[in-house]
């Protein structure tokens, strides 16, 4: 029995490998960068907030670059989303 990948024919294997290779990678990066010293939180307690730069200083002092980028990832799909669906009125 052979296993014919063509993109188009079987896109979903595609889909289901490549999502399931980022979700890997994207746990390994997750549990390494939760696990930080515990040093960072003493650090966000010397900065003090003034402005939106501090601020930014302040959060990422002690948040995780992967939760930054998972957070920011949402805004912009959320964004992208409700410009598409203002664009394409619904077909009722």
């Amino acid at each position: 029995m052979m296993l014919y990948l063509y993109v188009l024919q079987n896109q979903w294997i595609v889909l289901s490998l490549l999502g399931g290779t980022i979700l890997t990678l994207l746990l390994c990066l997750t549990y390494q960068a939760l696990w930080v010293p515990r040093g960072t939180e003493k650090e966000s307690e010397q900065i003090k907030v003034k402005d939106f730069r501090s601020f930014f200083v302040w959060i990422k002092s002690f948040v995780p670059w992967t939760i930054t980028l998972l957070i920011l990832a949402s805004l912009t799909f959320t964004i992208f989303e409700i410009f598409r669906n203002y664009a394409i009125p619904p077909n009722w």
